[in-house]
């Protein structure tokens, strides 16, 4: 255990580096930015036993030592500090999810995904014309509106104001280069969500704002932020497992007709998009509360920072063999961690499997000749390795 991997989470992590941190063992040693050391678990099997451990915890403020030796404006922070569920620990995270896995109850997809349903042909229409040989970017133009408007809809936003959402959302997911618009941004975004909670004091309805407004446990903080840690993990994700898909599929023929054709359902497309082509790849970071033996002589020490690989475990060849890198809707076990697993599992789960599946459907339908505008083994990834996805999805209508 001596090798020691270098990772920027500014830049794509290829399969060949995962491949390589997988074979090291069932945790490898990284260096992230800054010098931080940490501990990169690949393994299906692995990566599913410690989402469950609960000898890690996600509060750096509790359970990281080495948090205090992080440089300023260390690039990973903004995953880490924020007071929200994501970075919660035992009784506190348990009090912060009950509130926010309410505003996902059944009944309340269902209704989320019918006012989809009724969305989709106008979102379509907005593309072009079924034949015109238009390019679009199915990403931008497509599936990122999915997921903004999908969150409006969930976040109960009145119509009128979708767009005003939508561009808070891009303030928090693209913040500007400039600090000092980039913190505008930021207040300007956070300010827009604070005022949702307000008005559903007032003006409740069934939706997650008025869920939040009028839960007599949460501060007003926690609130605002339990809607911008929605944002921050269901637009990219949605956006991305909508996305894959549709490049996943037009590199694949074959196995489109398949799915057009009725011979695999667009739920098994989605399970085999989720495990060959996750939305998210790496979440950082967990922290050992107590010393953890994984066997083959790794022993993550307490206080030692983790990065779980959900991405890189569906594609284990301890789980899915000799094909594990190749993506195929017909396998009968597409078993994955794309949603993650255990207490930290992802809330929106279900919401986003609902999204891409109706998004999906729609567009072939809609768009029987879509076709790859380029090579879709040329499509750029996204820089970093926290999210799996391209820059963008070039299409010809």
């Amino acid at each position: 255990m001596t090798d020691v991997h270098v990772l920027d989470p500014a830049r794509h992590l290829p399969q060949a580096e995962v491949t390589r941190l997988r074979s090291s063992g069932p945790a490898a040693r990284v260096e992230l930015p800054g010098g931080v050391m940490a501990w990169s678990v690949t393994r299906y099997d692995v990566v599913r036993r410690l989402a469950e451990d609960d000898r890690l915890s996600r509060d750096a403020r509790q359970h990281w030592p080495g948090l205090a030796e992080v440089p300023e404006g260390w690039p990973l922070a903004p995953f880490l500090l924020s007071p929200t569920v994501l970075n919660a620990y035992g009784a506190d995270h348990r009090r912060l999810r009950d509130v926010m896995e309410a505003a996902f109850a059944p009944e309340r997809l269902e209704q989320l995904g019918a006012h989809l349903i009724r969305r989709l042909p106008g979102l379509l229409a907005e593309l072009g014309a079924p034949g015109s040989g238009q390019v679009v970017d199915v990403r931008a133009d497509f599936a990122q509106v999915i997921a903004g408007e999908t969150l409006c809809d969930l976040f109960g936003v009145p119509r009128e104001r979708w767009a005003d959402a939508r561009g808070a959302m891009s303030d928090l997911l693209s913040p500007s280069e400039d600090p000092g618009v980039a913190a505008a941004q930021l207040d300007s975004a956070l300010g827009f969500l604070a005022g949702l909670v307000e008005s559903k004091r007032t003006s409740p309805a069934a939706d997650m704002a008025s869920t939040l407004a009028h839960d007599p446990g949460m501060t007003d903080e926690e609130r605002v932020l339990a809607l911008a840690v929605t944002i921050a993990g269901g637009v990219p994700a949605t956006t991305d497992l909508i996305a894959n898909a549709v490049a996943d599929l037009l590199g694949h023929p074959d196995q489109l007709a398949a799915a057009v054709d009725g011979e695999v359902s667009w739920s098994e497309v989605v399970d085999e998009t989720l495990r060959f082509d996750a939305p998210v790849q790496h979440m950082p970071l967990r922290y050992a509360v107590q010393d953890i033996d994984l066997g083959e002589g790794v022993v993550i020490r307490r206080g030692d920072p983790v990065l779980l690989g959900f991405g890189a475990g569906g594609r284990d060849p301890e789980r899915h063999g000799d094909t594990a890198a190749v993506f195929d809707v017909h396998r009968l076990d597409k078993a994955h961690v794309a949603f993650g697993h255990g207490v930290h599992r992802c809330i929106g789960a279900r919401l986003g499997r609902i999204e891409a599946t109706l998004a999906l459907a729609a567009l072939f339908e809609h768009f029987p000749g879509l076709e790859p505008a380029v090579d879709v083994g040329t499509l750029r990834p996204l820089p970093t390795f926290v999210f799996g996805g391209r820059t963008e999805v070039p299409v010809r209508l």
